[in-house]
């Protein structure tokens, strides 16, 4: 039975995913379809780049034609096809968000990421959930410069780790669902048959 018509309790956690069904990272960490995700730091592509792969379906990634760097096609390919994203560039931040917001209505849409620098303020993420409500589409925004008050449903912070097994770190900074935590990252391959990354809480992580 899917999980979009019941709630969903894990670990002390209660789910509502309402209309769509969720993306399960590992138990007990999901990332609501039909809602607005923000990701900030160095780490963020790959965060993002781990989730594309648990998607089928085209990604559009919207950008400001200056933004000084480049998708490495190469780079993605251990993540998902690079064949499946849908590059849109914008004049600038608000054409992005104007691009954006399309793309997340529209119905085909399975995940659209927007790069539109600051975070979206509250104005400009409550038009941006909205448009994803209305699709079901994983709505992604990357951070590059300053997070602001927004209403997107969790905020990621994502590291990179001088680690070659654990890579990275990501850590919950906000949920609207009571998700917490912080975990160390071993990103998916799929050229060797992995499609999902390897979580292990921080905690766990420090006492082995």
């Amino acid at each position: 039975m899917s999980d979009i018509s019941y709630k969903t309790h894990i670990n002390g956690m209660v789910f509502e995913p309402g209309r769509y069904d969720s993306i399960a990272l590992e138990e007990g960490v999901r990332l609501a379809r039909g809602k607005l995700h923000e990701v900030c730091g160095e780490g963020a592509i790959g965060f993002v780049a781990s989730l594309i792969g648990l998607l089928d379906g085209p990604v559009i990634w919207v950008a400001c034609k200056d933004q000084p760097a480049e998708l490495n096609p190469e780079g993605l390919a251990q993540f998902f096809d690079p064949g499946r994203l849908i590059l849109v560039k914008g004049i600038n931040r608000l054409d992005v968000l104007w691009a954006a917001e399309q793309a997340l209505r529209h119905p085909g849409a399975r995940c659209v990421v927007l790069e539109p620098g600051d975070g979206p303020d509250l104005r400009e993420s409550r038009r941006l959930q909205i448009a994803a409500e209305e699709s079901g589409a994983l709505g992604l925004a990357l951070i590059a410069g300053r997070a602001q008050t927004s209403a997107a449903h969790t905020r990621w912070q994502c590291e990179c780790r001088k680690d070659e097994s654990y890579p990275a770190a990501w850590k919950i900074t906000k949920s609207k669902d009571g998700q917490h935590g912080r975990w160390r990252v071993r990103y998916p391959n799929r050229m060797r048959g992995e499609y999902a990354p390897g979580l292990m809480p921080l905690a766990s992580a420090t006492a082995a």
